[in-house]
């Protein structure tokens, strides 16, 4: 289902236009007050289900708007298990990246797991991909970390997606992609429980276990830890790994108020909005 205030998003049937009227262009905080009008509704659209996977594009109005006031009547309102996958925005985004950051701290208070792929930083360790090429392959991964859901085994909180740029790279190659990718989302000393995914695994086993030794000597963690293994052909990206995140992540730097806990905050339990007046006239925000 395709919950968004863009009808070029909601030409299916199984969709939820947010009509704003009469804002052109309308920001957040306008967007997620228009949405309110909808809850009922998506109420009882969750209510058939008893776990909700969102998929929220953090880059964007809309995901940023929607995602949080999803998530929270999925999770407190329906008492349903949330798991959120988010793709935070690129660093010249400026503009942007406060209300992800706030979006994303609203969704780990949200939700059961959430999942993040950083578009930023696989751009950084592949500068010669273009946008669409970048998006295509963060969409794709996304999609196949999904499917391998039942398989990932990893405590509730937030985890980092990581994934490597060239199905050609090889297996040794590709997790050292992912690793930089890794890593330039989170402090080495904050990563906890991996799980490795790697696509058509050919060679031998021993050189299976090399890289397993490989990944826990590079993230300085002892061999009792724990690396969860899946063995895929369904993906042309050799290798992709989702990281727990123990700690704080370069996302929290986005917003400067992400040292202050959820419980200090005076109005943290609603997710903030501008009420809907409506005017003679059409607006820009």
């Amino acid at each position: 289902m395709v919950i968004s205030n863009d009808k070029r998003d909601v030409e299916d049937e199984n969709s939820l236009y947010v009509d704003c009227r009469p804002w052109i262009n309308p920001g957040i905080f306008r967007i997620r007050s228009f949405l309110q009008n909808y809850e009922s509704e998506i109420m009882k659209i969750f209510s058939r289900y008893g776990t909700v996977i969102l998929i929220s594009n953090l880059g964007g109005n809309s995901g940023t708007a929607i995602s949080p006031l999803l998530s929270n009547i999925a999770k407190f309102s329906l008492n349903l298990k949330v798991i959120n996958f988010v793709v935070m925005p690129f660093r010249y985004e400026k503009e942007r990246l406060f209300n992800s950051a706030v979006s994303l701290k609203r969704l780990n208070s949200a939700s059961d797991a959430v999942f993040v792929i950083d578009n930023d930083a696989f751009l950084e360790i592949n500068p010669d991909l273009s946008l669409e090429e970048c998006f295509s392959i963060t969409n794709k991964t996304l999609v196949h970390i999904i499917k391998l859901m039942p398989s990932i085994n990893l405590p509730p909180g937030k985890r980092i997606i990581s994934t490597s740029s060239s199905e050609e790279l090889g297996v040794e190659n590709a997790l050292r992609d992912s690793l930089a990718m890794l890593y330039s989302s989170s402090d080495p000393d904050s990563l906890g429980k991996s799980f490795l995914s790697i696509n058509g695994i050919a060679g031998s086993i021993g050189n299976l276990n090399s890289i397993i030794d490989k990944l826990r000597k590079i993230q300085n963690i002892d061999r009792n830890a724990e690396i969860d293994l899946s063995p895929s052909r369904t993906f042309d990206r050799p290798v992709n790994l989702v990281t727990l995140v123990q700690g704080h992540s370069k996302f929290d730097s986005y917003d400067p108020l992400a040292i202050i806990p959820g419980d200090s905050c005076l109005d943290w339990e609603i997710p903030e909005s501008h009420p809907d007046i409506v005017l003679p006239l059409s607006n820009i925000e």
